[in-house]
């Protein structure tokens, strides 16, 4: 049997036989248990990485949609006919708006019934019933080359909002495919979990899984073996890594995968993959 006796100092504790005949050895003190042992809460941090992402995307398409417009529209400025038509069809169109937000039926057909009226006709129609913005909107009738200046630079600073929606995208789509790393962790972890209830066997501490590691490769996750048999922190052998559906070399495996893997092989096997004899008797008798 193992007794672990905690030293004082950064956090390390040392493992020491019953006996006092086997070499202490650091054991990592038990922390806060990761998202990637937290099935639930990896889900529910997958879900706010892709709402998160999916916001970011809206905003950038509703950018891009508003610059293709104002692009549209600098182009009619351009010419003062057509402008000052665009302004006009814009500042009836705000009319309606200010209907459907609440003005009255008969003040709606009267604007509309004037539209072919004078511009100071259609002004004061305008004016009396309507909001400030309509107001402006109109003025800027009489304005095409000041609202082209106006829309130029409204494109300037579509222009520069791009990059750094890019940028946040590529942030986002970063943080989803992390969460979603998580969430595959977590599944391989949980599936230990139910299989460990199954099958009976004792979950060992993280003290117990520290030293099973320092004693097979001194906790190298990169460790290779010298006759190359065995890989990684567990010193898997590449059929047995297969067998708890990893793939490729194990030491090239995150720390991550291979804690989880590990647990899965011993959820299923006990201590039967690391001999009693050696670095097995660092985990619980079952």
């Amino acid at each position: 049997m193992v007794v672990a006796a905690l030293a004082a100092i950064g956090g390390v504790a040392v493992g020491q036989s019953d006996s006092g005949d086997e070499a202490a050895q650091p054991v990592a003190v038990e922390s806060a248990i990761p998202a990637w042992r937290d099935l639930d809460r990896a889900q529910r941090d997958l879900e706010l990485a892709l709402g998160a992402r999916d916001a970011v995307q809206v905003a950038m398409d509703r950018t891009v949609d508003e610059l293709h417009l104002e692009l549209a529209r600098l182009d009619q400025l351009h010419d003062t006919d057509t402008g000052k038509q665009l302004l006009l069809d814009e500042a009836e169109q705000l009319v309606v708006q200010e209907y459907v937000s609440g003005g009255d039926i008969e003040d709606l057909v009267f604007i509309l019934g004037v539209t072919e009226a004078t511009d100071a006709l259609w002004r004061k129609a305008l004016l009396s019933e309507v909001s400030e913005l309509v107001d402006q909107a109109l003025d800027a009738v009489d304005d095409v080359p000041g609202e082209r200046e106006r829309t130029e630079a409204r494109i300037g600073r579509l222009n520069d909002a791009i990059p750094y929606l890019y940028s946040r995208l590529f942030d986002a789509e970063q943080s989803v495919e992390a969460a979603e790393w998580v969430v595959y962790i977590a599944e391989i972890n949980d599936m230990a979990d139910r299989e460990l209830v199954q099958n009976g066997f004792i979950e060992p501490t993280e003290q117990q899984w520290y030293n099973l590691r320092f004693c097979e490769s001194t906790n190298n996750y990169t460790a290779e073996s010298a006759n190359g048999l065995f890989y990684g922190a567990y010193q898997f052998e590449p059929r047995t890594w297969r067998t708890v559906g990893g793939t490729g070399n194990p030491a090239h495996a995150p720390p991550e995968e291979q804690d989880a893997r590990a647990r899965l092989l011993y959820s299923r096997r006990g201590d039967q993959p690391w001999p009693r004899d050696y670095c097995g008797r660092w985990l619980p008798r079952n």
